[in-house]
């Protein structure tokens, strides 16, 4: 443990750092934030600088002051394949070593890793900043709950969590708040909400788009959060409302529309395009894995699979993602055993972890996802059709 004096230096280096990062986007102060999610959370043994860098502040004793969580596991040995449990094993050697340190830094607890950390206890409310990096996570908090968040660079979010404050700029202010895409959804039916996520985010980019026309679907809170990913990861989308449905448009409406503004109408032909598009190179027959759950999946989402599933059976290995949490709730319930039958396993890895594994690119994957699907070799199948292509009636 260093010297008080050394943990001092240890922390001004934090405050310089964040202070600097913060200038370069025209930030002129620190505001107070309220949780802290590393995105970091795997343990590349060739990332030597990450593990330099956390371990100076372990040394000098400091910790988050604001509720610390971490992206998901990239491992899990009972679950992959013997190729990539042998190869993600010697990739992902520095696993153990980072989450000792993530937990002396203040981790909430041994199991707090996942990609949905507001489902396991670090939600913050409206209007509270955050020092966020994941993606998802960042248009979740920011559209589904009001509150505040840029789109951070990795270590950066963790010196803000110790420092207990967060530069001042981007989604954090008012005005950047505000749409400059008006998204009109003129669909005959409720749309997918990762192909219209996807749809939206390729064509608005970084931009903050306002939809209508969901509110008469009644959208689930997790497609919500689904349909976000999608943005996210096909454009670089960090907050959009839908009128009715999100936090800010629920108070604001329409007022959160600039008045030069762009306009988007998604018809079914439009979606259509861009289902074709992610399914690109789809193989059923060839299909080796499917995973379901990128970002991993609520509770409530658990239990809808077990419903949708009660009478099927996958043909094909079936991986059904979660936050640690979140299993440990399942098993033993009605749900967990509906799914076992179904031939669904259950894990908390990171999918995208697991397709970065350089042997994971012989295996033929399909995905509900469209964030998996941007980031891998992994191909799209919509919820529908992926049970039709790959269940049967047992």
């Amino acid at each position: 443990m260093a010297s008080r004096a050394g943990s001092e230096r240890v922390l001004e280096k934090c405050r310089t750092t964040v202070e600097s990062y913060g200038r370069i986007y025209g930030a002129t102060r620190t505001v107070e934030c309220k949780s802290c999610h590393f995105v970091t959370s795997c343990g590349l043994r060739f990332v030597k600088s990450m593990f330099d860098v956390l371990g100076q502040l372990a040394e000098a004793g400091l910790k988050s002051k604001v509720p610390l969580t971490a992206n998901p596991r990239p491992l899990d040995r009972k679950q992959y394949p013997f190729l990539e449990r042998l190869v993600g094993g010697y990739l992902y050697s520095k696993q153990e070593q980072l989450e000792d340190l993530l937990l002396r830094l203040g981790l909430m607890d041994r199991e707090a890793f996942t990609c949905t950390p507001y489902y396991i206890g670090n939600k913050p409310s409206y209007g509270d900043v955050l020092a966020w990096a994941e993606s998802s996570a960042v248009i979740y908090a920011n559209s589904v709950i009001g509150a505040r968040t840029n789109r951070n660079s990795s270590i950066i979010e963790i010196f803000s969590g110790i420092l207990g404050e967060t530069p001042e700029f981007g989604l954090l202010l008012d005005e950047n708040r505000r749409a400059s895409w008006l998204v009109e959804v003129k669909t005959s039916s409720k749309p997918d909400p990762f192909i219209l996520g996807s749809l939206i985010g390729k064509t608005v980019g970084e931009d903050v788009p306002y939809i209508t026309g969901l509110e008469k679907w009644g959208l689930e809170e997790y497609e919500l959060k689904d349909m976000g990913s999608a943005m996210a990861s096909w454009g670089a989308v960090g907050l959009f409302h839908a009128e009715g449905l999100t936090a800010e448009a629920r108070e604001e409406g329409a007022r959160l529309i600039k008045d030069a503004h762009r306009r988007l109408v998604v018809d079914d032909k439009a979606l259509k395009e861009m289902e074709a598009e992610m399914a690109k190179g789809a193989s059923p027959e060839k299909t080796d894995l499917i995973i379901i759950g990128c970002p991993h999946l609520s509770r409530e989402q658990v239990s809808h699979w077990a419903r949708r599933l009660e009478d099927r059976k996958f043909i094909k290995r079936t991986l059904m993602l979660a936050a640690p949490k979140i299993i440990s709730d399942v098993k033993g319930s009605k749900d967990y055993q509906r799914l076992r039958e179904a031939g669904v396993r259950l894990s908390s890895i990171c999918p995208l972890m697991f397709t970065n594994i350089p042997t994971s690119k012989r295996l033929h994957i399909a995905t509900v996802s469209g964030k998996l699907a941007y980031y891998s070799h992994a191909v799209f199948f919509r919820e529908d059709a992926l049970v039709e292509t790959f269940t049967v009636r047992r």
